[in-house]
């Protein structure tokens, strides 16, 4: 059996964060297991060649239980399988998120994890080319670029123009001191226009020390223990079982599916459901699998009445975050501008044409992700039961007809010919209320299902290590308690950036003083 001083199960965005930060010590080696395979197609670093990969050999292929709030349909959940992960699916934006978001965090029981805590973590990861917020970081792993500095698509300005015109506020840096209003995205893109991601940023320098191992097409299938501490994982590579023991911990970062899956298939989940599998109970935690949630949106297309410029640099380049009403202490909808057909449903079928994406980014619908059988091969059951809440309904109906709004302002005008999704057939009221059901999809950002916490249904503490076990812990999108109110992909490298951390506070003597090793050929 290898031996290592500590397993990564997941090669994707935290788990590349944890990799290189771990191994920039000398003499602690860290082994990465990935499931997805080493070959990267040639769509993944053009960021408008997105849409290309969904459902190619690079994503994990889950499909939803059919969901009641959306007449019963199944949703398409697209997660990223090779190394990087997800990183190689997302459409760039650089969101951190509202700093309530975090606040609310460390209010219900995750001390040490406010904006305030967090924020030098954010930092940590940038490598912003502006300061127009005087928060961002400089000096990071991560490129981060203004897309209104990069020539961006003239129907991207017209859409921050017409949000000023209907009274919102101009934001000049979604991540700094007022999250809401219109304005540019920051993105996740180099200088030379390509894809600037967790797999280039940290995965790929790492890759040249001694003390980093990763393994691709090694799916963890069980995670292995002497008594009550993690000594190891089970994982399968090429049709055969193998095995690798660490000296000191597993950092699970296999993602809101794979991460409450393989806890289950390990025997750390809910007592009654793993005893349906013959699964030996090691640690009897009911949330394990629960809280598992999601942002959800739909599509607004218009024909445009100009010949629309290709995309050259990224497919999204502008957005608005704002209220549903009075009272919330951050924004809870974010209409995202894509300046290309996007129908989330049956694909983009309508040419010359821009869409806004209304979504809802403080959702209160909560689902779970259970096992479907005990084969560790086999996909998890999933169910964001997208739309479970009327208020998640209401607000999603409130932003398409916001959307409707900002397509008739004058900024639109020379560009809108005619609304073809959702169409002048489908007027307000119910008749758009069924409409929503009946078009909303994922945001794919799914969160939750290891939730961090102190309560009864947490998974783990917030030093990330799983209750009930010892030696394990777990890292990624899953130990979010609430979704950021954006998109989260920043959030999780963040969680990468912050574990590594706790990491080296709890094995000090083996980090301190340990220069970084020399990279191999």
């Amino acid at each position: 059996m290898d031996q290592f001083d500590f397993i990564v199960v997941g090669g994707g965005s935290a788990g590349a964060v944890v990799a290189n930060r771990l191994t920039a010590a000398a003499g602690v080696s860290v082994l990465v297991l990935e499931a997805g395979g080493n070959e990267v197609p040639p769509d993944v670093a053009i960021p408008a060649h997105w849409p290309a990969l969904l459902r190619s050999s690079i994503d994990w292929g889950y499909t939803s239980v059919p969901q009641p709030g959306l007449d019963g349909r199944s949703t398409n959940e697209p997660r990223g399988k090779l190394p990087g992960g997800s990183g190689n699916l997302y459409l760039m934006m650089h969101v951190r998120g509202h700093p309530a978001d975090y606040d609310t965090w460390a209010y219900h029981g995750c001390p040490g994890w406010s904006f305030r805590d967090v924020l030098p973590y954010f930092q940590r990861i940038e490598d912003q080319e502006d300061d127009v917020s005087g928060l961002a970081g400089h000096g990071g792993p991560i490129t981060v670029i203004n897309a209104g500095r990069h020539n961006p698509n003239p129907t991207s300005a017209a859409f921050i123009e017409a949000c000023v015109e209907l009274g919102f506020p101009r934001t000049e840096d979604f991540n700094g001191t007022e999250m809401e209003g219109a304005g540019w995205h920051h993105l996740d893109i180099g200088h030379d226009g390509k894809r600037h991601d967790a797999a280039v940023g940290y995965l790929a320098p790492a890759l040249g020390r001694p003390n980093l191992t990763l393994r691709t097409e090694a799916q963890a299938t069980r995670l292995l223990f002497d008594g009550r501490r993690c000594t190891g994982v089970e994982y399968v590579s090429g049709g055969a079982k193998a095995l690798a023991s660490c000296r000191h911990e597993v950092i699970v970062c296999a993602g809101a599916m794979e991460s409450p899956k393989l806890l289950m298939l390990s025997g750390i989940g809910p007592g009654a459901q793993l005893a349906q599998f013959g699964i030996p109970v090691l640690a009897d935690r009911p949330g394990v699998g629960e809280n598992f949630h999601n942002h959800v949106l739909t599509g607004l297309i218009c024909e445009s009445a100009r010949p629309m410029e290709p995309p050259h640099l990224n497919l999204s380049e502008s957005a608005l975050f704002c209220k549903s009403g009075p009272g919330w202490v951050g924004p809870d909808l974010q209409l995202g501008f894509v300046h290309v057909p996007f129908d989330i449903i049956v694909g983009n079928t309508h040419p010359n044409s821009f869409t806004i994406l209304p979504g809802v980014v403080r959702p209160m619908s909560r689902g779970w992700v259970r096992l479907a059988s005990p084969d560790p091969l086999a996909k998890p059951l999933i169910n964001p039961n997208y739309l479970a809440a009327e208020a998640d309904l209401t607000r999603l109906v409130g932003a398409v007809e916001l959307a409707r709004k900002i397509f008739a302002t004058r900024a639109f005008s020379e560009w809108v010919k005619s609304e073809l999704m959702p169409g002048p057939g489908v007027g307000g009221g119910d008749a758009l209320r069924d409409w929503v059901r009946h078009n909303a999809d994922t945001y794919h950002h799914q969160v939750g299902s290891c939730k961090m916490g102190l309560d009864p249904m947490a998974v783990v503490d917030p030093d990330l290590r799983v209750f009930g076990v010892d030696g394990l812990r777990v890292a990624d999108a899953s130990v979010m308690p609430t979704v950021p109110s954006g998109n989260c992909y920043t959030g999780i490298l963040m969680i990468g950036e912050r574990v590594s951390d706790k990491i080296k506070a709890t094995y000090r003597a083996r980090f301190d003083g340990a220069p970084a090793p020399a990279p191999t050929a």
